[in-house]
């Protein structure tokens, strides 16, 4: 029996210890949203996948879709370093993707807020977290046309508090 391989490209939100070798990832991909794929055997040394496969990492990812869970057969870094916006900011917004996204669902828009992540062009925090909160309904953006730095500041800390993290 053969299965279908999806290639896509997507940002890792993190991962967890499965097993003695594996590792259960959250990936947002372009094609699917919000994913949690298996890779095994990826703690081991001699795991070609494992050097790819950084925490906060923005890669083309190979899946196929198994019975219960996605699982990576292959994986190419797209990025080496960060160069929108700094390691800490990266962290914190992809933190908060992971604890806002719900389930398997496209969505365009956040995957072209992510996008600036990864921007030729240095990026405020402030810029992409106000995208990722318009794009899941938190926040319009048509509230932030003209505000300053603290205003937008405060406008996305309102939006983080109707979250109900």
């Amino acid at each position: 029996m053969s299965y279908a391989i999806y290639t896509t490209q997507g940002f890792i939100l993190g991962s967890s210890p499965s097993g003695e070798a594996s590792k259960i990832y959250s990936i947002y991909t372009e094609d699917f949203g919000l994913i949690r794929a298996k890779a095994q055997g990826v703690r081991l040394i001699r795991s070609k996948l494992r050097y790819n496969l950084d925490d906060y990492g923005f890669c083309a990812v190979s899946l196929v879709r198994g019975k219960e869970v996605w699982r990576v057969t292959a994986v190419e870094r797209l990025s080496s370093a960060p160069k929108g916006v700094d390691d800490l900011g990266r962290a914190r917004v992809l933190n908060l993707v992971r604890r806002l996204v719900q389930g398997e669902e496209r969505n365009d828009a956040l995957f072209a807020a992510l996008l600036m992540l990864e921007a030729m062009i240095p990026t405020k925090e402030t810029d992409v977290l106000a995208r990722v909160l318009s794009a899941l309904g938190y926040l319009d953006l048509a509230l932030l046309a003209g505000a300053s730095e603290r205003e937008t500041i405060s406008v996305i800390n309102k939006a983080l508090k109707e979250t109900q993290l």
